[in-house]
């Protein structure tokens, strides 16, 4: 899967702030692909949990990880 957000680049907090920014122009219950360093990975994970969105899937990619998440619905 091709990320759609590379943030490797990015520091928290910048790292979920674009990850939330990213969700902003995806329907309810999409899918988002975001490629993070390791140093972000649990942040945004934890983050992406804490505001009820789904995190489908981690995988590794060379130095960083690649989380598929689904956006929580509407009425979620």
């Amino acid at each position: 899967m091709i990320p759609d957000l590379d943030i490797t680049g990015d520091v928290c907090p910048m790292t979920f702030v674009k990850v939330k920014i990213a969700l902003t122009t995806i329907a309810p219950w999409g899918k988002l692909a975001v490629l993070v360093k390791e140093e972000a990975l649990k942040n945004v994970v934890s983050s992406l949990h804490s505001e009820g969105h789904r995190v489908t899937g981690v995988a590794r990619r060379e130095s960083a990880f690649l989380i598929e998440v689904e956006k929580r619905g509407a009425a979620g």
